[in-house]
C-alpha cells in the first residue's frame, strides 16, 4: 500500500533524527543546580502591642516593641503567653482575695508585669529582653527576666543559651571575664572591693545558671555581646538589686557556640 506523501515525509523526518546521545538524562542532572537555601522573609512594618489591666485583686500589664508584631508567629506567640500569664493571675488573685475574705487580713493586689524590649535586629535574628515584676504576697515582690531570639528563617524561637554547645561550654568561654566585671560592679554598688569569704554574696557564681542568657551586637554585622541579667539574690542582696553583665564577644566563646550558628557570631571590641 502506497503511503499518502504527507505521511511519507513524516516517516522519513522521523527516521533522520539522531538518536539521543547516551547519557544525555544523566549528564542534565550532573550539571542541575542544587535548590536554593530559605530566604530570610523582608521585614514588614508592625505595631507595638501593650494591655494593662487593674483590678482590687490584681495590676496585670504585658507589652512588646514593634519589631516584634511585625513577625506573625511571634506575635502570636507573645500573645498566648499573655492570655495564660492573665488567666493564671486573675485566677491566683481571687483565690487570695477569698482566703483574706475569710481568715479577717487585709491582702494587697496581686501583681505580674512583663516587657519585652529589643537587643538587636539582625537581618536573619530579633533578639528579645524582657523585664518581669511579680507580686503574690510578703514583704516585696521580685524581679527577673526572660529572653529570646527569632529566627527568621526557621520561623522559631530560641532561647540565647540553646545557642551554644552546653551551658558548661559557655560557663567556660566566660566564666574569668563574667566574674571580674561582676566584682567590678559589686565593688562599685557596695563601696568596697570584693574579697571571697563564707559570704555567699561574694562568691565567683556560674554565669548561666545564675542569670538570663540575652544576646545583642553593636556593629550590626553579627552578634558581638552576650549579656547576663542577674535576678536580686543571685549576686547579693536583694537591696542591691539586679546585675547585668556584658562582655564582648571572643574566639573562646565563639568556640563555644554550636557549628549552624558559629557564623552569625563576630568578635566584638
Amino acid at each position: 500500500m502506497m503511503l499518502a506523501p504527507t505521511a511519507l515525509l513524516a516517516a522519513l523526518l522521523a527516521a533522520c533524527q539522531p538518536d539521543e546521545a547516551p547519557g544525555a538524562v544523566e549528564n542534565a542532572a550532573d550539571t542541575a543546580q542544587p535548590p536554593a537555601p530559605p530566604e530570610v522573609p523582608e521585614p514588614v512594618a508592625g505595631e507595638a502591642e501593650a494591655v494593662e489591666e487593674k483590678t482590687d485583686a490584681y495590676e496585670f500589664a504585658y507589652s512588646w516593641p514593634a519589631p516584634a508584631g511585625a513577625i506573625a508567629p511571634l506575635a502570636e506567640r507573645l500573645t498566648q503567653e499573655r492570655d495564660k500569664q492573665r488567666a493564671e493571675l486573675k485566677q491566683e488573685a481571687e483565690d487570695w482575695q477569698k482566703q483574706a475574705a475569710q481568715e479577717g487580713f487585709s491582702a494587697p493586689p496581686y501583681a505580674f508585669s512583663k516587657e519585652w524590649k529589643v537587643v538587636t535586629d539582625l537581618p536573619r535574628f530579633l533578639s528579645l529582653s524582657a523585664g518581669i515584676y511579680t507580686y503574690s504576697g510578703g514583704a516585696h515582690g521580685m524581679s527577673y527576666s526572660d529572653a529570646l531570639v527569632w529566627d527568621r528563617q526557621a520561623a522559631a524561637a530560641i532561647k540565647p543559651v540553646d545557642m551554644f554547645l552546653s551551658e558548661g561550654s559557655l560557663d567556660r568561654a566566660v566564666q574569668t571575664r563574667f566574674c571580674a566585671e561582676l566584682d567590678r560592679q559589686r565593688a562599685k554598688k557596695r563601696g568596697a572591693p570584693v574579697k571571697r569569704s563564707d559570704d555567699s554574696f561574694s562568691d565567683c557564681i556560674a554565669p548561666v545558671a545564675n542569670s538570663t542568657v540575652i544576646l545583642g551586637s553593636a556593629s550590626g554585622q553579627g552578634f558581638d555581646r552576650v549579656g547576663f541579667l542577674v535576678p536580686p539574690y543571685n549576686a547579693g542582696p536583694y537591696a542591691e538589686g539586679s546585675y547585668e553583665v556584658t562582655l564582648a564577644v571572643d574566639a573562646a566563646l565563639i568556640d563555644a557556640v554550636k557549628p549552624e550558628y558559629q557564623r552569625f557570631f563576630t568578635p566584638g571590641g
